[in-house]
């Protein structure tokens, strides 16, 4: 299995289908550095908090993302792990974060810390 392989999206969009957040509907992209299979991404779409669409690999042509995070394997892991948080990640240049960042500040850190979320990434 590849990291990040649509085997790994598809198992995280079950884990999460019972997510829910009013108003967090939008489309992130995450790039992961330093994977055992070099530079790797995914991206998901929110609708109320829920994944409608987790996909691997880049966004398809013609669409943007609301959000790009881009991070290193180790770091991620540690955030998914509650190792480390979002904001010590942020601060220590440890992730890069673009687009709408008030969004991914005010809507997605706390939903991602949440469960059925927390439970999933820490799983992943």
């Amino acid at each position: 299995m590849t990291a990040y392989d649509q085997t790994w999206c598809d198992a995280l969009a079950e884990r999460t289908a019972d997510a829910a957040a009013d108003g967090v509907d939008l489309v992130m992209l995450y790039v992961v550095t330093d994977t055992e299979d070099g530079k790797v991404a995914f991206n998901l779409e929110l609708v109320g908090g829920k994944p409608t669409h987790v996909t691997a690999g880049r966004m398809p042509r013609g669409q943007k993302a609301d959000i790009t995070i881009t991070v290193k394997e180790p770091v991620l892991r540690d955030l998914w792990a509650a190792e480390k948080t979002r904001d010590t990640a942020f601060m220590a240049g440890d992730i890069k974060v673009e687009g709408v960042y008030h969004r991914w500040l005010d809507e997605l850190v706390p939903l991602f810390e949440t469960d059925p979320w927390q439970t999933a990434w820490a799983a992943g």
